[in-house]
């Protein structure tokens, strides 16, 4: 009788096994259908957004979306949308959506296509950093001095110019003079710092690329500063920081 009992026992585990895997498998189709649905909702808009991630968050039935450098929340059906809402975890106090952006904006700086950018070496150049830039970009501009002002002098600097051609409508034309100038780096810093313009000018330039790769990447604004260590910030001071722990 034992034996009978310990034998309808396992058949009973067994079985509740089988259901509850084919409950999960279930749920993680559904997930995934989910997920499809929220792309190809994105993708049939006008103009086609692409998500660079979408995945369940902590509360059920609610999706993160990593789209166009920003995280946003949402039903399976997009029809809801939670932007620039932060998602706390009560017990830990963490920010989850600050923890995602980091995880989801940070690169390997050593795949960036360093050729497309502009290089400013200062002293030594011992601190690596790149920033996503427009010329008409009035804190671009305000991060150009203030690491003069800083102190800050042992960096390079690679420059990728991404005019927001919306904001600024110029910015374009000042890029591409910019580019397609003898000393590209002087002629940013003249530009950027003291406000000296540069001759017109044309030629072949990577305009379309860094629009591109900020796509790609995340790039929600400017200045987008990556840091050495593939970090994304649009805070000054951390890279301050970054560059000062490294001299």
């Amino acid at each position: 009788m034992v034996t009978n009992n310990c034998f309808c026992r396992h058949i009973i585990q067994r079985a509740l096994a089988i259901l509850f895997a084919s409950v999960s498998l279930l749920a993680h189709a559904g997930v995934q259908e989910d997920i499809a649905t929220i792309q190809s909702t994105l993708e049939s808009r006008t103009p086609p957004v692409k998500a660079r991630s979408v995945k369940p968050s902590p509360i059920a039935g609610l999706y993160e979306v990593f789209v166009q450098g920003n995280l946003i929340y949402t039903d399976k059906n997009f029809s809801y949308v939670i932007v620039n809402g932060a998602m706390m975890d009560t017990t830990s106090k963490k920010n989850l959506t600050e923890e995602s952006l980091k995880q989801l904006t940070t690169i390997k700086f050593s795949e960036l296509p360093l050729q497309n950018a502009i290089e400013i070496k200062k002293g030594s150049g011992a601190y690596k950093f790149a920033v996503f830039s427009d010329p008409d970009c009035p804190y671009c501009k305000s991060l150009e001095s203030g690491l003069a002002k800083a102190g800050i002098s042992n960096y390079t600097a690679y420059i990728f110019l991404l005019p927001l051609k919306t904001l600024h409508p110029d910015a374009a034309t000042k890029s591409e003079s910019i580019w397609c100038a003898k000393d590209k780096a002087e002629a940013w810093t003249n530009f950027m710092v003291k406000g000296t313009a540069p001759e017109k000018a044309n030629c072949d330039n990577p305009l379309s690329a860094n629009e591109k790769l900020a796509v790609e990447i995340g790039v929600s604004g400017t200045p987008s500063i990556y840091l050495k260590n593939g970090h994304q910030t649009q805070n000054p001071q951390e890279l301050v920081a970054a560059i000062k722990a490294h001299q």
